[in-house]
């Protein structure tokens, strides 16, 4: 195979940070520590490991590393023994785990040219870790390049975030996405774009989502709520209490429920049917236009947003369930 010169070509949809790294590694003129900051799955660490490849690549061009040599190879499957990878010990990065790779990067490249350190989860840094840490930064021991991958860069120390050349990575569109899917798992373009709307811009997401399950879980939920406005106050009760004991199948309908009632104002408003969350399935779209006024719409959306309140307050399932489900069955 011959080497493309070009491994930042596989990280699509970043064009920006992938573009200031790129710059970067033309001009040789890379920060020593980059905080990679944005949604959870959107695709930092995979850049992170991009560039720690580009950097000790020896044939690498001005789109990054080979891709094929053996140095990347290797950090592609995270056996690189100058590339590091810092992951929280249970809940917290701990002050061991700082002072551990403080000795690694103190040793020189065993076969690259520079040591790479990437922090995963860098938020989960504590008190007294932040601290150690902070003397690496702004010390770093050798040729080390150190990158913090984080979906919450206002939880780090200001002190580490100054020291750190900040790239923000957006969710993905839902077109890019949707691309991405279609090759990577095979799909139709309409399953492509379900899984795309329903993982909000992670690339994460959108390829560990089991598509059968979760058009399952929408069925289910959409056949119930289509049942309530026929149920009378009795049943609507006995239903509520089929919940008390699965939150998590009440958590599910409340998250479906005001996704079915934004496709109903969706398709009220445009009739494009692209802008949907679930662009298949002709009776769903049948079931949105057979939903009584807009207004009406909007209250039950209210509805849906006031009961996931109310369960992050700790009140009972059962009762937010009767709640929820008598005032959607008043017509």
């Amino acid at each position: 195979m011959e080497p493309c010169n070009d491994s930042f070509a596989s990280i699509e949809g970043h064009d920006r940070p992938v573009g200031i790294l790129k710059r970067a590694l033309v001009n040789n003129a890379l920060a020593h520590a980059y905080l990679f900051s944005g949604d959870q799955g959107i695709g930092k660490k995979m850049t992170a490991f991009t560039l720690a490849a580009a950097v000790n690549c020896r044939d690498a061009g001005p789109g990054g590393g080979c891709s094929v040599c053996p140095s990347c190879r290797k950090t592609t499957l995270q056996g690189h023994p100058d590339v590091h990878l810092l992951v929280p010990d249970g809940d917290e990065i701990k002050i061991d785990q700082i002072r551990q790779v403080q000795d690694q990067l103190a040793l020189k490249p065993f076969e690259g040219t520079k040591k790479v350190l990437i922090v995963d989860g860098a938020e989960s840094l504590n008190a007294v870790s932040s601290n150690a840490f902070l003397k690496t930064l702004e010390e770093p021991p050798g040729d080390v390049l150190i990158i913090l991958v984080t979906a919450m860069p206002d939880s780090l120390l200001a002190t580490i975030r100054s020291r750190c050349q900040e790239i923000r990575f957006h969710p993905l569109p839902r077109h890019t996405l949707a691309h991405v899917l279609m090759k990577k798992r095979v799909l139709s373009e309409e399953d492509a774009w379900f899984l795309a709307a329903l993982a909000q811009g992670s690339m994460g997401r959108g390829l560990e989502m089991d598509i059968a399950q979760e058009k399952a879980d929408r069925k289910e939920v959409i056949d119930l709520l289509s049942r309530i406005p026929s149920l009378g106050p009795g049943e609507a009760i006995a239903l509520a209490e089929s919940f008390l004991k699965d939150r998590d199948r009440f958590e599910r309908l409340l998250t479906i429920g005001v996704e079915w009632l934004r496709d109903a104002v969706i398709s009220r408003v445009t009739g494009d049917t692209n802008l949907l969350v679930y662009t298949q399935g002709g009776d769903r779209h049948r079931q949105c236009e057979e939903l009584p006024s807009l207004q009406r719409i909007l209250v039950d959306m209210e509805l849906f947003f006031t009961s996931r309140v109310l369960l992050d307050r700790r009140v009972s399932v059962q009762l937010v369930a009767e709640n929820l489900f008598l005032k959607l069955g008043e017509r």
